[in-house]
């Protein structure tokens, strides 16, 4: 029995000095979604072109973004061209868009 005991104190205090894992959050981010028509129009962030409107569409993918002021600009020919100026904290925001002819 003493020995069981003594093997338990000793399995404890090792616990006790074992490495501990730590998770740091510090990469928030958050995100855009993009609901409209054309789907094929180009998504300009910052000046930036990052894809077409449907690759962001919330189902298959979204613009993940730094906390800040952001510029979402959309462009296809044919269409007038579309910006808004969105501030991101670590949220999601989606923008509804139907670009006019032109």
């Amino acid at each position: 029995m003493k020995i069981l005991m003594s093997f338990s104190l000793i399995v404890f205090f090792l616990s006790c000095a074992a490495p501990r894992t730590n998770v740091v959050t510090d990469d928030q981010s958050g995100t855009v979604v993009l609901k409209g028509t054309p789907g094929y129009a180009e998504v300009y962030v910052n000046g930036k072109l990052v894809g077409k409107a449907r690759d962001f569409d919330g189902k298959m993918s979204v613009i993940k973004l730094v906390p800040g002021t952001h510029t979402i600009t959309l462009k296809a020919d044919g269409y007038k061209e579309y910006s808004k100026k969105i501030y991101l904290s670590d949220t999601q925001e989606v923008i509804e868009f139907n670009l006019e002819e032109q």
